[in-house]
């Protein structure tokens, strides 16, 4: 049998009057393809034409590499159609050297025994009429057509490329190669690549033999005619590169039977049907952007990075029950068929149609279905990722463990065993039939606040049935007192599905979210429609007992925020002269001759202890002890002295801790506080008994708040406070040993702290934390003087004192995500205490201390404090 392409044929001639006879046989099937026929026919005729009404010429390129110059053909001159070609010479040949040109052959062979190479360019045009072969009788062949507007336009049999030999075509930038014969790689023993880059090839079959490669690089294949080969038969390889490949069918019905791979994307244009029959390995994207693209028998595109359907993607030809593709984007059609698809990776936006019976399946990734499927016949199964339903899914959805189905669309009959969440931030998504909760969950997200809250909501205009859990995130919303409360499930028909609430914390047994100062828990059936069905969050608990405060129901970390500046209050005041330094300096007042400090200055040491309830008035009817540890050391000095008495002054150093304990309907908790700081005083001595003590502190605070039911709500945080003061007094002897001392004390003192975001979200600052506490107060003191074993002086002095206590400001104030809770401690107080101290060795050294006891006077059971301090003083 003739190679295909060969320049002639072999011929019978039977004169007009003979007979021919046959051996008599059983009659065949005839199947006859017009189209076929018809071209089969008209290739005939052109070859015969071609081969035998024409001489043939040769290339030798003696002259130049110009096509046009007859110089470089073996005839003399440039042959034209219907001349047999060939170029086989070293030489070059360029059709197109100056600029656009054009020719015509009859045959043309490139490359046919030895080698040869021709270049079609700058727009040029070349027109064969016959047969072709590059690199066809054992040679090796190469020809390049290149540049915007250049053509090869090859009308006859299949363009052979690499018969016997090696051929190469290279169309490039924007060039264009028709063979409406066919294209044949290497599919006679030889070796062929046609390289398309930038340009577009046109033919009515592709066939690729073994060892051969097709290379496409953002390349065009466009139909010349209907085809079940048109990417035919053949082992080699079809690569797709970066550039990607554009498949035209123009308005045929065509077929590729042989597998693409690369890394490049390929798409279909052209109205008409292309049908994939075979497993493909591109990992492009598939891109429908005309007529259909459709799956038949095992094929596949699963390795392609997804599919943009703009025309219709069809699925039901193949003989397998579904296929798998990574993801779906688009606007056209999806024809399912009886078959399934499964959506492995998705990450993309599908605003067509689904047509069908079968299984849409989401596997992984996030998939946004926008368009209107209520006629979709299939069901839908969300087994992994993420499916969003922003217009319409007709047919049952099934969410299992691992899938998510969110959007502001609507759904049919719907099972939940993994994750719903209405809306896409804010929004609704419908159920137009029945819910079943499986042991899912419904994700709702919510502007806690009061009932007009903007929030997600799940409307189901069927029955529910199942259980589910119920996840609230709360976006931004500061919490409110509710009265209906924010209706997040919405059921039309009969409600008996359960939905529980998944909280941040427990109270009273019943799980709760926070929002601001505020918590919420889930609750059946409106206030106002007491058998709606509905499922509502409030901020109160169900049926709450009688121990509950009236009001709405506050977070676990409000008493403790609400307490915390009264705390640091607690904290930052000071103490009395005497409990301070004891009595270290001696006037005219006392028994004894007045001492007066003396270089070197004493320096001082001290530790204080305090223990205290209080039930302060406040929003949340919370109360606490606090356990206090205060040291403090620090050195005098004489700043000035005459013979009226002196001023000394101080500088001293504090370290703090507290524990306290709160207690609170709305939960338990924890401060935990310490402290540092420094501070200064200024003290005058009057030989006539009278003094005035001014001091001065600042404390640096860092504090830790916990809950008993939500855990750590605040740690680390910073705060700060100063306080001053004034005191005055004088001794006033008695008689004999006794003396007393009328004096006055009044501090101010104001603590701030660091603005925070709870755990839960809620910002919490410091509105107010100040205190201007008065103290009158009046001592009974006995002093003695005697004298050590070692002869020098000894002083002792005891006393009790009585106080009542004042407090002009109304305490501390905080705001917890724009709700603002004040507390403040009864104003009146009373205490009493006794003291003493000791010196020796002529003044040297020194003790001292004080033990004492307050109350409220309108609620002493529930406010008190005792205290107790010693210190030490030395001279050196």
């Amino acid at each position: 049998m003739p190679e295909a392409g060969s320049p002639a044929a072999s011929t019978v001639d039977i004169p007009q009057q003979s007979k021919v006879r046959t051996r008599r046989s059983p009659p065949a099937p005839i199947i006859v393809d017009r189209q076929r026929l018809l071209t089969s026919a008209s290739i005939a005729v052109l070859t015969a034409l071609s081969a035998g009404s024409a001489s043939a010429q040769a290339w030798n390129g003696n002259t130049s590499s110009d096509w046009t110059n007859g110089a470089n053909w073996s005839g003399g001159t440039v042959p034209t159609s219907p001349t047999a070609v060939t170029v086989d010479s070293v030489n070059p040949a360029v059709l197109g050297i100056g600029g656009a040109a054009s020719g015509s052959t009859g045959n043309l062979y490139v490359g046919e025994t030895s080698a040869g190479s021709l270049t079609i360019q700058n727009g040029s045009t070349l027109t064969s009429l016959g047969s072709f072969r590059i690199g066809g009788g054992g040679g090796t062949g190469t020809v390049t057509v290149t540049g915007a507007g250049s053509q090869w336009t090859a009308t006859g049999l299949a363009l052979s490329i690499g018969g016997t030999g090696r051929g190469i075509l290279n169309v490039e930038d924007g060039a264009t190669v028709t063979a409406s014969g066919g294209m044949s790689l290497g599919n006679t023993g030889g070796v062929g690549t046609l390289n398309v880059s930038n340009a577009t090839i046109a033919s009515q079959s592709l066939s690729v033999g073994a060892g051969s490669q097709v290379n496409f690089d953002n390349a065009t294949y466009r139909a010349t005619r209907s085809s079940g080969v048109w990417i035919g038969t053949g082992p080699g390889t079809l690569n797709i590169a970066a550039g990607g490949l554009t498949l035209d069918s123009v308005g045929f019905t065509v077929s590729a039977l042989r597998e693409l791979s690369g890394v490049g994307a390929l798409t279909k244009t052209g109205t008409g049907i292309l049908n994939l029959t075979t497993s493909n390995s591109y990992t492009g994207r598939t891109v429908i952007d005309q007529g259909t693209l459709a799956l038949r028998a095992n094929s596949s595109i699963a390795a392609s990075s997804g599919v943009t359907a703009n025309g219709t993607f069809d699925i039901s030809p193949l003989t397998a029950a579904g296929t798998d593709i990574q993801s779906l984007s688009g606007s056209g059609v999806v024809t399912m068929g009886a078959k399934n698809l499964t959506i492995t990776n998705a990450n993309d936006t599908f605003a067509g149609t689904f047509n069908g019976t079968g299984v849409l399946t989401i596997a992984g990734g996030k998939e946004i279905l926008s368009g209107d499927n209520s006629a979709f016949g299939g069901s839908t199964l969300v087994q992994g990722g993420t499916l969003a339903i922003n217009g319409i899914l007709g047919g049952p959805m099934s969410v299992l463990s691992g899938g998510r189905l969110q959007g502001i669309g609507t759904v049919g009959d719907t099972t939940n065993a993994g994750v719903i969440a209405p809306g896409n931030s804010i929004g609704t998504l419908t159920i137009a039939g029945n819910y079943t909760g499986n042991g899912g969950t419904l994700q709702i997200e919510s502007v806690l606040g009061g009932d007009a809250s903007p929030t997600d909501k799940l409307v189901v205009t069927g029955n529910t049935a199942g259980s589910t859990f119920v996840r609230v995130t709360n976006v931004g919303g500061t919490g409110a007192q509710t009265t209906e409360g924010i209706k997040i499930v919405d059921v039309g028909g009969a409600s008996n599905g359960t939905f529980a609430l998944q909280g941040d914390y427990v109270i009273q047994g019943q799980q709760a979210v926070v929002g601001g100062a505020y918590a919420y828990t889930l609750q059946k059936n409106g206030v106002s429609t007491p058998a709606d069905g509905d499922w509502y969050l409030r901020s109160s608990l169900v049926n709450p007992p009688a121990a509950a405060p009236a009001g709405p129901l506050y977070q676990p970390g409000v008493p403790l925020y609400e307490s915390y500046g009264q705390i640091l209050l607690g904290m930052n005041g000071l103490s009395t002269f005497r409990q301070r330094i004891g009595d270290r300096y001696s006037g005219a007042g006392d028994v004894a001759a007045p001492t007066r400090v003396q270089a070197p200055s004493p320096v001082w040491a001290r530790v204080e202890g305090q223990h205290t309830k209080m039930t302060p008035s406040n929003t949340t009817g919370s109360s606490y002890t606090a356990d206090q540890m205060k040291l403090q050391s620090g050195f005098d000095g004489l700043a000035f002295a005459n013979r009226f008495g002196q001023l000394i002054f101080g500088i001293s150093a504090h370290y703090t801790t507290l524990t306290s304990d709160i207690k609170s309907f709305y939960g338990n908790g924890k401060i935990n506080v310490e402290g540092a700081g420094i501070g200064g005083s200024l003290t005058w001595f009057g030989d006539n008994g009278f003094y005035v003590d001014g001091q001065s502190q600042v404390t640096w605070y860092k504090s830790d708040l916990s809950s008993d039911l939500a855990g750590t709500v605040a740690g680390n945080k910073w705060g700060y406070g100063y306080a001053v003061g004034a005191e005055g007094g004088r001794r006033v002897p008695i008689g004999g040993a006794f003396s007393l001392t009328p004096q006055a004390q009044l501090t101010y003192s104001s603590v701030n702290f660091d603005g925070f975001n709870d755990r839960f979200g809620a910002h919490v600052s410091n509105d107010r934390a100040r205190s201007l506490l008065g103290r009158a107060g009046l001592s009974l003191d006995h002093q003695r003087v005697g004298q050590g074993g070692d002869g020098r002086t000894t002083r002792s002095d005891i006393y009790g004192i009585a106080n009542l206590y004042y407090e002009f400001l109304n305490g501390a104030v905080v705001d917890v995500a724009g709700t603002k809770f004040a507390s403040a401690t009864d104003r009146l107080w009373g205490g009493v205490g006794v003291g003493g101290n000791y010196r020796w060795a002529g003044d040297k050294y020194a003790v001292y201390g004080e033990v004492s006891f307050n109350t409220s006077l309108a609620n002493a059971g529930d406010n008190y404090a005792y205290k107790g301090t010693v210190g030490f003083r030395a001279k050196w």
